[in-house]
C-alpha cells in the first residue's frame, strides 16, 4: 500500500515556528484599521504599540509586507527616552524576528532574539525570556541542528511554570517540544508534550490551538500505526477548524485525513479528501497545501497505473514549487533590502537625535525652573494624598475586622455541625450496646444460651460501627486542618483488596453476608496508602450497614480503558439501591453533610464526604450507580503506577 513519505517531513515541520505574540498590545487586529490610523498624528509610543501590532497581524501570512512595519517599529523604540524604550522595544524584536523567521532568514532572526533575550533578563520578563528560548530552539531545529535546539527548550522548560508565563507561551513551547522528539522518532515522548499542550488549549478554551494539537496528536499516532485514534483525533479537529471557517487549518487535516485513508486502504475517501483540500487551499492561496496535494494525487495515480494523470499532477507540482522557490527568494532579497534601508534611516535619525540634544539641554534649564515653581504644589499635594491613605487604610481595617468576624462565625457553624454530625451517628453504636445490655438480661432471665453466644457478634459490629465513625470523623477532622499529607507510592491493589476483606469478615459473618473480590495480579496504584485504606473502609462498610443478611459485596479493579493513567476501583453490594434523587444529592452535596432529621437514619454521609474528598486529592472521580431494589456500585478512579 502506497504511504507518501514526502509528508512526513511536512508533517514534523507542521509545529516548529512559534508565533512571537506582542504581549500588551491592546489594538485593533484590522490590518486597515491599523494603517488609518498611523496615517494620523499620534504620540510615538502609540505609534510604536500600532507598528508593532500590524507587523505582527501580517508576519505569518503576508511576511514581505509585514517586515517593513516591524523595522520601522524596532528604528523609533531605539529613539524612545530609557525608561520608555524597554519594553517597546522588546515587543517589536520579538514580532520583527517571526517575520525574519517565516522569510528563512535564520542569522537575522537569531541575532534579533539575543538582542530580545538580553531586554528580557533586564525587565525580569519571565514570558518574554521563555519565547525567545522558544523560537531559538525553533530556528536551530528547522536547520536540522536538533542537539542546539532540545538545549534552547530545556532551557524554556525550567522556566515556564513560573508566574508571569502566559499560557499561550506554555502552549507553544509544549508543541515545539513534542515535534522536536516526533522529529528525534520519540513518539511516546512527543504524544506527552502535546497531550499537555492540548490540555492547556482546552483549558484556555483555545479552539485554535486545540484544533493544532489535534493534529499534531494524529500525526504521531499514525506513525505509531494507532488508525482508530487518528480517525477520531482528525474529526474532532476538523469539525473546530469547519466552525471557526479556518481555512487553512483545514487544508491540513484534510491532508493529514487523505494520509489516513491511504493507509486504511481507502482510495476514494482519500481522493475526495485530498480534492477537497486542494479546493480550499487553492481559494485561500495556501500554496504549500496546494503543492502537498499535487503530489499525493500523483502519486495515487501513479499506485493504481494512470501514468497520463500521473504525469499530469506531477507537471503541475513541479510547476509550482519552482514558483514557490523563485517567491521564496524574492522575498528573501526584498527582506535584505528593506534591512538596509532600515539600517540607513536609523543613521540619520541618530544624528538628528544629537542635533536635539543641545536644544534639550536648553529645554531642561526651562524645565528646572518650573519645577521649582511647582513643589510647593507637589507638597500640598503630598499631604492631600497622606490624608487620603490614612483614611483608605482606616476602612481597609475596617474591612478585614468585618471579614474575620464572618470567618469565625462561619468556623462556630462548622463546628456545631460536625458535633451534630458526631452526636447522630454516635446514636447507633450508643443504642447497640445499651441494647445487648438488655438482650444480656432478658437471656439470663431466659437462661438462652444460644442467645448468649450471639451476644459477641453484636458486641463486636456495634464496635467496629463505632471505630469506623470515630475514624471518618479524625480522618475529616485532619484534612480539614491540612495536616494531611498526600504521600503517593505504588500499592498493589490485591493486597488492599485482602487488608479490606480481613477487616470486615467478621462484621460480614455476622450478618450471613459475604465478601469477594477480584484485580490483576500485577496491577498497581500511584496513591497515599493511607488515604486508599480510608476510601476502601467507607465503601465496603456502607455497603455492609445497609445491605440485608445474606447480602454479597464485591471489590473489583482494572484498568481505565478511556484513560491509560488511571485505575478504576469499584464497590459493588446487593443491597436496597437508592433513587436516582438520593444519589444526585450525595454527588452534588455540600463537603460537610447535614445533619438527618429521620431518627431512623444510620449515617450521614460523612464517609462517602471524606472518599470525595480523598479521590480528588489523586486527582480522581467517584462516580455512583444505584437503583431501587438492584443494589448499588461506586467506582472511584486513582492514579495508575508505571
Amino acid at each position: 500500500m502506497m504511504r507518501p513519505g514526502f509528508l512526513l517531513k511536512w508533517l514534523i515541520a507542521l509545529g516548529l515556528l512559534v508565533p512571537l505574540v506582542p504581549a500588551g498590545a491592546s489594538v485593533p487586529v484590522n490590518p486597515e484599521v491599523l494603517r488609518q490610523r498611523l496615517a494620523t498624528r499620534l504620540p510615538d509610543t502609540t505609534r510604536l504599540r500600532l507598528l508593532t501590532a500590524l507587523c505582527y497581524r501580517l508576519h505569518d501570512e503576508q511576511p514581505a509586507r509585514a517586515l517593513p512595519y516591524g523595522e520601522a517599529a524596532v528604528a523609533l523604540a531605539r529613539t524612545l527616552p530609557a525608561d520608555e524604550q524597554a519594553p517597546g522595544l522588546l515587543h517589536s524584536l520579538l514580532s520583527l524576528a517571526s517575520c525574519y523567521a517565516n522569510l528563512s532568514n535564520g542569522p537575522e532572526t537569531l541575532n534579533l532574539l539575543s538582542e530580545a533575550q538580553e531586554l528580557a533578563r533586564t525587565q525580569r520578563d519571565t514570558d518574554a525570556l521563555v519565547r525567545t528560548y522558544t523560537a531559538q530552539g525553533s530556528i536551530y531545529h528547522e536547520r536540522g541542528d536538533s542537539t542546539t535546539a532540545w538545549r534552547q527548550y530545556q532551557r524554556a522548560l525550567q522556566m515556564y511554570k513560573r508566574p508571569g508565563v502566559t499560557a499561550h507561551t506554555r502552549m507553544k513551547l509544549l508543541g515545539n517540544v513534542g515535534s522536536l522528539f516526533f522529529y528525534r522518532q520519540r513518539v511516546s515522548q512527543a504524544l506527552h508534550y502535546d497531550s499537555l499542550a492540548l490540555a492547556l488549549a482546552r483549558r484556555q478554551s483555545d479552539s485554535t490551538a486545540e484544533s493544532t494539537y489535534l493534529s499534531s496528536l494524529a500525526t504521531y499516532q499514525m506513525r505509531l500505526g494507532r488508525l482508530p485514534r487518528v480517525k477520531r483525533l482528525l474529526t474532532q479537529a476538523l469539525a473546530i477548524s469547519r466552525r471557526q471557517h479556518a481555512v487553512r487549518n483545514q487544508a491540513e487535516q484534510l491532508i493529514l485525513f487523505a494520509m489516513y485513508y491511504i493507509q486504511t486502504d481507502q482510495p476514494d475517501r482519500a481522493d475526495a479528501a485530498v480534492r477537497e483540500a486542494l479546493s480550499i487551499a487553492r481559494q485561500s492561496g495556501y500554496l504549500e497545501r496546494v503543492l502537498d496535494a499535487y503530489s499525493i494525487l500523483a502519486a495515487e495515480a501513479a499506485e493504481y497505473d494512470r501514468y497520463r494523470e500521473a504525469y499530469e499532477w506531477n507537471k503541475r507540482y513541479v510547476d509550482l514549487n519552482d514558483t514557490l522557490n523563485n517567491r521564496q527568494t524574492m522575498q528573501t532579497l526584498a527582506a535584505a533590502q528593506v534591512s538596509y534601508e532600515t539600517q540607513e534611516r536609523a543613521r540619520r535619525l541618530r544624528q538628528l537625535t544629537a542635533q536635539q540634544a543641545e536644544q534639550g539641554w536648553h529645554n531642561r534649564l526651562l524645565g528646572a525652573a518650573v519645577a521649582v515653581l511647582a513643589l510647593g504644589l507637589l507638597v500640598a499635594v503630598y499631604l492631600h494624598r497622606n490624608l487620603r491613605r490614612s483614611r483608605a487604610a482606616l476602612a481597609a481595617n475596617n474591612r478585614a475586622l468585618e471579614k474575620a468576624s464572618k470567618e469565625l462565625r462561619a468556623v462556630a457553624v462548622f463546628k456545631d455541625k460536625l458535633y451534630a454530625i458526631v452526636a447522630h451517628d454516635l446514636r447507633g453504636p450508643v443504642t447497640a450496646f445499651a441494647g445487648v445490655t438488655s438482650l444480656i438480661d432478658s437471656y439470663i432471665a431466659q437462661n438462652d444460651q444460644a442467645g448468649l453466644a450471639r451476644l459477641p457478634a453484636l458486641v463486636r459490629q456495634a464496635s467496629d460501627s463505632l471505630n469506623h465513625l470515630l475514624d471518618n470523623v479524625l480522618n475529616w477532622a485532619v484534612s480539614q486542618t491540612g495536616e494531611l499529607e498526600c504521600r503517593p507510592t505504588p500499592l498493589l491493589i490485591t493486597d488492599l483488596f485482602a487488608e479490606c476483606q480481613a477487616l470486615y469478615q467478621t462484621t460480614a459473618a455476622a450478618s450471613w453476608q459475604h465478601i469477594t473480590m477480584a484485580a490483576p495480579p500485577n496491577l498497581r496504584l500511584l496513591a497515599d496508602r493511607n488515604m486508599t485504606r480510608t476510601i476502601l473502609r467507607n465503601l465496603v462498610g456502607n455497603a455492609l450497614k445497609f445491605m440485608p443478611a445474606g447480602g454479597h459485596v464485591h471489590l473489583e479493579a482494572a484498568a481505565d480503558p478511556d484513560d491509560p493513567r488511571m485505575v478504576l476501583l469499584s464497590c459493588t453490594d446487593t443491597g436496597p439501591g437508592m433513587s436516582a434523587a438520593t444519589v444526585s444529592s450525595l454527588m452534588s452535596g455540600p463537603a460537610l453533610p447535614e445533619p438527618s432529621p429521620m431518627p431512623q437514619s444510620t449515617g450521614l454521609g460523612l464517609g462517602l464526604a471524606l472518599c470525595r474528598a480523598f479521590v480528588h486529592r489523586h486527582g480522581g472521580t467517584l462516580v455512583i450507580q444505584s437503583r431501587p431494589g438492584a443494589g448499588t456500585n461506586v467506582t472511584v478512579s486513582l492514579p495508575v503506577a508505571r
